[in-house]
């Protein structure tokens, strides 16, 4: 049986509908992150069984896919990701009422269920090696070897790994890592002497972020744009 989202203390703003950042584990008590939304709207949450999608009231439209729209759902997540494992949604997610959004969580909730499996108490931290322009181009023995040195100095402090695209000539390594909270500073620790290793090259280390690249991001909609 799919129990209503309530919004407690709440009305929704005429001509308005809800975006989707994230999802989390409900809460003991509706949670606010401050006005942080789109047009400067407050950021809540709302409750659906044990889950809680994290939303403002936002106009009913496309989300262009633009630098400042991007970095405003991207705030959001970052804030809530604070204090809460965080289940990312696909940017653009913008639900018509709240009918629409229960319905799509219901839609969702076991493969939701499952990706909290995967991302709580973790975060996702990126590995980047590249050679400067002005640093001689490795052969392929050198960039073997030091993918290797990446792999195996870091996949024991990491829950799992994705290799990415390495999309330039002068990009050695690019991957994912998805860490438990607790072996940040452990991971972090590896990656610095790898790092002086590999004085030649440059190490990008990013994050933490959500678990982009170890979840379906889509769950709330089957198509890419979440315009519903």
């Amino acid at each position: 049986m799919i129990r209503r989202i309530v919004q407690r203390d709440r009305r929704p703003q005429e001509g308005k509908g809800k975006y989707v950042y994230c999802v989390i584990r409900r809460p003991s008590e509706q949670e606010s992150f401050g006005d942080l939304g789109f047009e400067g709207e407050k950021v809540y949450t709302l409750d659906y069984r044990d889950l809680s999608p994290v939303v403002s009231d936002a106009v009913v439209r496309e989300y262009s896919v633009g630098e400042d729209e991007v970095e405003v759902h991207r705030k959001v997540v970052e804030r809530v990701m604070q204090e809460h494992s965080v289940l990312p949604v696909a940017y653009g997610m913008v639900f018509k009422s709240r009918k629409l959004l229960q319905i799509a969580m219901g839609a969702g909730y076991q493969a939701m269920q499952e990706a909290f499996g995967v991302v709580d108490g973790r975060v996702e931290l990126g590995i980047k090696v590249f050679l400067p322009r002005e640093i001689e181009a490795w052969d392929e023995k050198r960039r073997a070897e030091c993918r290797s040195d990446f792999i195996e100095g870091l996949d024991a402090s990491a829950s799992d790994r994705k290799d990415l695209k390495l999309f330039s000539d002068r990009l050695v390594f690019n991957a994912a890592f998805l860490v438990e909270r607790a072996r940040i500073e452990e991971f972090s620790g590896k990656v610095s002497g790898l790092a002086s290793k590999y004085e030649d090259a440059k190490v990008q280390y990013s994050g933490p972020w959500p678990a982009y690249n170890f979840v379906d991001i889509h769950i709330l909609g089957k198509k890419r744009k979440g315009f519903r």
